[in-house]
């Protein structure tokens, strides 16, 4: 018994039906999947959706479809940025610390620059010279040395002005997180200008290690900024403001190399050099504080000023506050414009002397205060890092934006539900049938004592869990007695651009999202994995941590438990152990022999594939004392995933995509670092659904008959 897969734009779960009905249905279906989103946006329900939803989804759309052919990898031979092309013969804009020849292993013959490639989407390599950089803003040029093999030139965008850029305009990211990839197109990420500098803009467009030197575009598809640094918050990316190429044109085609890069704030505004303490807010910096004396007083700066600007240039955070002031030298006149009382206001003031032996390495300073600034900026972290942080006024959860996706959560909230064990929020469930199946992130119930589902409009409902599927993560849940509205699935598959929304546990608009990366295999899904961290030992392989949700775990196996053998293969020592388990398929049942304390057992361990981020490129994400709080412990291996850019926290996920129609595109399952998220994509969902269902019911069906 199966489930039905309604013809219409929408597929809907209903009742079961023959295997044989459902599998030439299924062909029906395939055929199907080939409407585009273009197709969709034409039909009638597009006048539905909010006029500037309707024209932000077109604008993306175009702007993405001309940008993406320019976005290309840029390496050295030691590691992979990214870079944007910005003229037909071949120009190429990336981030000086990507091709910084001083850390490089890799070199010309004869020294010089390191030898650099670039990569286009299409996998074709290019051989490309280093020009200028300005290592002040992170910037360089670089020019491709060969000729396009093609008609009409290099794939280009043009270059837009940083001077015509606003907090709160959107704005969408390309690159290469994690490292350039031919399977993989650059993933699209979309955001918000939240703060403009002369020499930096910041977004909210979660960028990653490897994106380094990409293009931060327009919705006109003109590139504005090019990815330079992040901190651990999700809204800190800053990119440097496509006007410093501008201005230094001349100067980097010829050649120059300048500056030094500033990855840390030196925080000289406080020292008596500038003379300061400022209060951030929205990338604000508000003078709370004028010391006595300093040059800042003596300027007529106030307490209550905010702080735009110091000579010609704009300010957009810290760090560039920072470098601001480190180009500055001792008792130099410049200008410092301030906003007081809501007028613009400049005024004059001359630097003091640059404490230049009270700064360490990376232009931080060793002092008390400094210790009390880091402590300052430790306890922001942490509350932006909370799941109820304060959202600003020009980012894209702002509560202005998600009045644009309201009308259609709360039309399709039913479809959500959260499941919770004695109070606390296990994770979202996403409703597939009326008559009470549930599907949700399996390993999120682990050790649950009493789960339920708590529905939206309010009222809960205990459930049982029947199945699971260990490489999907998912499991099937029954709430009995109940009468429920499923989640629409959508039959056309999901397209990379398409905004899309995750609720929050009561159905409300939570985080618009979009699709990065088209539905996709990951590359860890073929690849078996025990669950275990294993460590070398006197006479066999100890196991050193046990990872939840693994098949160690749910097997029983614990820390220091000594395995002795695998699949009838001794094993003495950890590579070895890793070897013997790769010879095997997820799924596959293999026998283990181990040691406990002076006793030897056997069992036999049902392998999953590997689901956990090995290379997490921030290690908040994976340190033991912060596992699981910020991104999932079972973040990949997934069979088939679309790719998008939410940045959800473990407990929050498990409910359905949705897309401006409020049609699911698939079920949120994963964060596995500060970006990505995945979801699994609808059709997947229902197969998942149909197989689960199958076996509940097998199984139901072979319990013996209560005797009388």
């Amino acid at each position: 018994m199966f489930p039905t897969l309604v013809s219409s734009p929408v597929v809907q779960i209903g009742p079961v039906m023959d295997l044989r009905l459902f599998r030439l249905f299924r062909g029906l279906v395939f055929g199907l999947c080939c409407l585009t989103l273009t197709a969709s946006l034409s039909s009638a329900w597009w006048t539905e959706v909010p006029a500037e939803l309707q024209q932000r989804q077109q604008q993306l759309l175009t702007a993405y479809d001309k940008a993406r052919a320019a976005v290309v990898g840029v390496s050295d031979g030691m590691g992979v940025g990214s870079g944007v092309i910005v003229s037909s013969d071949g120009y190429v804009l990336t981030a000086s610390h990507v091709v910084e020849g001083g850390r490089r292993r890799f070199r010309r013959s004869g020294g010089g620059d390191p030898a650099v490639i670039i990569l286009m989407p299409d996998g074709t390599q290019y051989r490309a010279e280093i020009l200028g950089r300005n290592a002040d803003a992170d910037a360089a040029l670089l020019r491709i040395t060969e000729p396009p093999r093609g008609e009409g030139g290099f794939p280009h965008v043009k270059m837009g002005r940083t001077a015509q850029t606003s907090p709160g305009q959107w704005c969408f990211a390309l690159g290469h997180p994690g490292g350039y990839r031919k399977d993989r197109e650059a993933p699209l990420r979309v955001g918000r200008v939240l703060s403009v500098g002369s020499r930096t803009v910041v977004s909210d467009c979660a960028i990653l290690l490897g994106d380094s030197g990409g293009p931060l575009f327009d919705l006109d598809g003109q590139v504005i900024g090019i990815h330079s640094m992040i901190t651990s918050l999700i809204i800190e990316n800053r990119h440097v403001a496509i006007d410093v190429f501008t201005s230094d044109w001349d100067r980097l085609l010829a050649g120059e190399r300048w500056g030094e890069l500033r990855a840390a704030d030196n925080n000289l505004a406080a020292t008596d050099f500038f003379g300061v303490e400022l209060k951030w807010q929205d990338f604000v910096p508000t003078v709370s504080e004028v010391r006595a004396a300093a040059p800042a007083e003596k300027a007529g700066i106030r307490s209550g000023d905010v702080l735009l600007g110091v000579g010609d240039g704009r300010i957009a955070d810290r760090l560039d506050l920072g470098t601001t002031l480190a180009l500055l030298e001792s008792n130099q006149a410049v200008r410092v414009r301030v906003l007081r009382d809501g007028v613009e206001t400049e005024l004059s003031l001359t630097t003091g002397t640059k404490p230049e032996g009270a700064v360490r390495e990376g232009g931080r300073r060793e002092d008390a205060e400094a210790e009390e600034d880091d402590e300052q900026r430790q306890q922001e972290i942490m509350e932006q890092l909370s799941d109820n942080r304060r959202i600003g006024p020009n980012e894209k959860r702002d509560t202005r934006v998600l009045k644009l996706y309201e009308s259609l959560a709360l039309e399709h909230r039913e479809g959500v539900v959260a499941i919770r064990d004695n109070g606390p929020l296990l994770c979202l469930g996403t409703v597939i049938t009326e008559d009470g199946y549930i599907l949700t992130k399996a390993s999120e119930l682990s050790n649950a004592l009493r789960p339920e589902i708590v529905f939206p409009k309010g009222g809960r409902a205990p459930v049982r869990e029947l199945a699971r599927d260990y490489s999907f993560d998912l499991a099937l849940l029954k709430a009995d007695g109940v009468s429920l509205k499923p989640a629409q699935f959508r039959e056309s598959p999901a397209t990379v651009g398409e905004l899309a929304l995750i609720q929050d546990p009561r159905g409300r608009p939570s985080i618009p999202t979009v699709i990065s990366v088209r539905a996709h295999e990951m590359e860890n899904s073929r690849r078996a994995f025990l669950g275990i961290k294993p460590a070398t030992a006197e006479n066999g392989v100890r196991i050193s941590e046990i990872i939840p949700g693994g098949a160690a775990e749910r097997n029983g196996l614990k820390a220091d438990d000594l395995i002795l053998s695998v699949g009838g293969r001794d094993v003495q020592t950890a590579e070895q152990l890793i070897v013997r388990v790769r010879d095997f398929q997820p799924g596959d049942r293999v026998g283990v022999q181990f040691m406990r304390g002076e006793k030897i057992q056997s069992m036999e361990i049902v392998l999953t594939p590997r689901f956990t981020n090995e290379n997490p490129l921030l290690p908040l994400y994976d340190s033991l004392e912060t596992r699981g709080q910020f991104a999932s412990v079972h973040a990949g291996g997934f069979p088939r995933v679309l790719q998008i850019d939410a940045d959800v926290y473990p407990s929050k996920v498990g409910g359905p995509l949705l897309d401006l129609q409020g049609q699911a595109l698939g079920l949120v399952i994963a964060r596995a670092d500060r970006y990505p998220t995945y979801a699994i994509p609808a059709d997947s969902i229902l197969e998942v659904y149909r197989r689960l269902r199958a076996e509940a019911d097998a199984a139901a069906q072979s319990v013996p008959a209560a005797k009388p």
